[in-house]
């Protein structure tokens, strides 16, 4: 721009005006101090450039790209010439308009900082460079954040991390809520049973879960027959439970011990395999019985002492499941074996503030969430068996589902799998830009799948575990 002055002449006076309207070029000469600012700033490109991880022919490959990509091409126009205003500027340059005053050419290689701008046709390659040692989503976000940019990289390398099936298949799952056991209403009303070992010799326990107390009986022969003989025996003292809980050793998992539940009438269930946690309370009444025999004592007496003994409640088991206490080797005054029985609503409201207290302390600790739900058809990895399955359906206990296998059906806790991607949806690619134009412009894009054929999206569920169904909508 030239400026043209219009000189005033007042007496004894002369006034200098500019003419500001003047579109003349004007051949400007630098100044020793703006040519040595010019060289200072193509030395730090320079040095930008050089800093970057790449070989020459590497950078000249992704600067091609850059130019050959619409939306790249633009955004370098609009670095060299300046920026629109944003009402003003293209949909498909909305993404960049956050960024503009970060975005410079460095020659002519479009840069975001010190971060390389990739364009659309070399974000998936990118992608898969990121996550070379299958790392997670920080570690892979934190690597990206060195080197390269684009508009929802963040939201890109969660997508490629979180449906990346080796990532799955060996990811250690985080521990879910805790789930407590009603207290039930009344003595023998729940029981639990296990199977163990002491001394080379065989065991079955039966345990209460309402008073704890513990009935232990020897094993000759570890088959269905003598279980059920054994378990008959203690119900011939204490009576028929409603509700029988066990693992899936063979001998609960028998025709026989089914049979024995229907002649019974009692309800028999199975906590999922290899889960012991699900029949917590017979697994706590094995440790305590071990506990009890790791002295070398008499077993018989051992035992006595424990069901004479108050729990934490302040009752012993004895007093709570037959309303006395029991006498035993030492002093007791004859009141104190008088039947009396405790306070039964004061005693359930304090278990079952005892167990609350509990699931809020296990909580905290683990720092638990719950896991997401599986869906019907949907693949699976089972770490401890190696090998893939799919989904039949939700089993009848608690976050447990029943697993089609090539060599059948079995059941799993969620723990025990592992979510992956259904075949036809393996393959990961970024969103692309079919008529140069983004359908969700300025918003973060996610990864779509490369089969556009597949319309039907799986259900999202969110951190708690719930399914999130979207409203059906009239097709007009």
């Amino acid at each position: 721009m030239k400026f043209t002055f219009d000189i005033v002449h007042v007496p004894g006076k002369c006034l200098i005006t500019a003419d500001t309207l003047s579109r003349a070029p004007v051949n400007h000469t630098f100044t020793p101090e703006e040519l040595n600012n010019e060289a200072e700033v193509k030395v730090f490109v320079d040095s930008v450039v050089q800093s970057i991880p790449a070989t020459e022919p590497r950078l000249r490959e992704i600067q091609q790209k850059q130019h050959s990509d619409p939306v790249c091409a633009k955004v370098i126009q609009c670095c060299k010439t300046g920026w629109p205003e944003r009402h003003m500027l293209p949909r498909e340059l909305s993404e960049y308009w956050s960024e503009k005053d970060n975005l410079n050419l460095a020659g002519e290689l479009l840069l975001r900082g010190q971060r390389l701008v990739i364009p659309q046709s070399m974000r998936k390659e990118i992608l898969k460079q990121i996550h070379d040692g299958h790392q997670g989503i920080v570690k892979c976000r934190a690597r990206a954040r060195q080197f390269v940019w684009w508009p929802g990289l963040s939201v890109h390398i969660s997508k490629v991390v979180e449906n990346c099936n080796t990532c799955s298949q060996h990811k250690a799952e985080h521990r879910e809520p805790l789930l407590t056991t009603p207290v039930p209403e009344r003595p023998w009303q729940r029981v639990g049973t296990d199977m163990f070992f002491w001394n080379k010799d065989t065991y079955i326990l039966v345990v209460d879960y309402f008073s704890r107390y513990i009935e232990v009986a020897k094993l000759n022969v570890t088959s269905a027959a003598t279980v059920i003989a054994a378990m008959k025996e203690t119900f011939s003292r204490h009576g028929i439970p409603e509700t029988v809980v066990s693992d899936n050793g063979p001998q609960y998992a028998s025709e026989k011990f089914k049979d024995f539940a229907t002649e019974y009438g009692f309800v028999h269930i199975t906590s999922s395999p290899r889960y012991p946690q699900a029949n917590g309370e017979a697994e706590r009444a094995v440790a305590t019985v071990k506990g009890l025999w790791k002295g070398g004592g008499e077993k018989t007496k051992a035992l006595l002492s424990y069901r004479a003994t108050p729990l934490e409640c302040g009752y012993s088991p004895a007093q709570l499941l037959m309303g006395r206490q029991l006498k035993t080797t030492l002093p007791q005054q004859p009141v104190t074996l008088l039947p009396r029985w405790p306070n039964m609503k004061q005693f359930k409201t304090k278990q079952r503030r005892y167990k609350a207290n509990q699931q809020r302390q296990y909580d905290q600790r683990h720092q638990v969430r719950p896991l997401t739900v599986l869906q019907t058809g949907q693949t699976v990895w089972l770490p401890r068996e190696k090998k893939e399955g799919t989904v039949v359906q939700h089993a009848t206990t608690p976050r447990s589902y029943i697993i089609d296998t090539d060599e059948g059906q079995i059941r799993r806790n969620r723990t025990h799998v592992r979510p992956l991607r259904s075949p036809e949806r393996s393959e990961l690619t970024v969103s692309t830009q079919q008529t140069g134009v983004e359908e969700n412009a300025g918003r973060e894009s996610s990864i779509p799948s490369h089969n556009t054929q597949d319309t039907v999206k799986p259900p999202y569920v969110t951190s708690s575990g719930r399914v999130s169904r979207p409203p059906k909508r009239l097709d007009l």
